[in-house]
């Protein structure tokens, strides 16, 4: 993957990878057990910044928000296609605290898609300047898989 600007993808939390495959089980487990109403959506956080190559486990009504490093003020901005089995609910740049107001400081990009039905697909996501049309044959600078249950 090639990184461009001041784009730095960090490391995946392994655990709240761990704990969303650990939810996600012992939510089917529980439909399942007691014959009753479908588990309450959740809400599946990936942080600290996410690793291109991640894949999470996640149940239909879910939304999975993933949160990329970032930096608007160089021109550079994140954009985004969610897959077949999820739609975008929201994508928003929020810069990093800056009490002295330099100039350059990064942030983070929290792109939220919600699971809207059973399958496996990719969530991708370029950075990239507007103005700068990518190769045709460009790979995405980020993407992660989403296998979802019902």
């Amino acid at each position: 993957m090639e990184i461009r600007g001041n784009a730095k993808i960090g490391v995946l939390c392994v655990g709240a990878v761990a704990a969303a495959a650990l939810f996600a089980a012992a939510s089917l487990a529980a439909c399942g057990s007691s014959g009753g109403s479908p588990a309450t959506p959740q809400a599946i956080t990936i942080t600290p910044a996410a690793k291109t190559g991640t894949t999470t486990d996640a149940v239909v009504g879910d939304t999975v928000t993933v949160l990329l490093e970032a930096n608007a003020t160089t021109g550079f901005e994140w954009s985004f296609s969610p897959g077949d089995t999820t739609e975008m609910v929201s994508s928003k740049y929020v810069p990093d605290p800056n009490p002295s107001g330099l100039a350059g400081v990064g942030g983070v990009q929290y792109v939220t898609v919600k699971v809207t039905k059973a399958g496996t697909s990719d969530l991708t996501g370029t950075y990239r300047q507007q103005w700068n049309s990518p190769s045709p044959d460009a790979q995405p600078d980020f993407s992660m898989t989403i296998v979802s249950t019902d």
